[in-house]
């Protein structure tokens, strides 16, 4: 029996893709996994965040906030509006980890 030499993991230069099905493919994945790691970081530190990504074609504008896009949008650009109250900001924290761990459990 023969095993298969493998070099492991090798590190990627990083270069412009150039085939359009593998950019947008590539672009997919990424953006899924910026969305998710973001998500995480709201749970587990109780930050708010806002992620903005418009694809290199021009035609498409992803977005991630939370608690909301546009409140933190406004926030940032100065509309003075007041930060949210901590209870409230707990609050939705709990309750949509509960509705993913409903969801979660309905599915199977």
């Amino acid at each position: 029996m023969t095993r298969k030499i493998s070099k492991g993991r090798q590190r990627v230069e990083m270069v412009k893709i150039m085939k359009a099905s593998n950019l947008g493919l590539t672009f997919s994945k990424c953006r899924a996994g910026l969305f998710k790691k973001a998500s995480e970081l709201c749970t587990l530190c109780g930050v708010e965040i806002v992620i903005v990504i418009f694809s290199s074609d021009g035609k498409n504008v992803f977005s991630f906030g939370h608690p909301s896009v546009d409140t933190l949008v406004e926030r940032f650009l100065g509309r003075n509006l007041p930060p949210p109250n901590n209870d409230v900001h707990n609050q939705q924290i709990v309750a949509r980890r509960e509705a993913g761990n409903h969801e979660l459990n309905t599915c199977s």
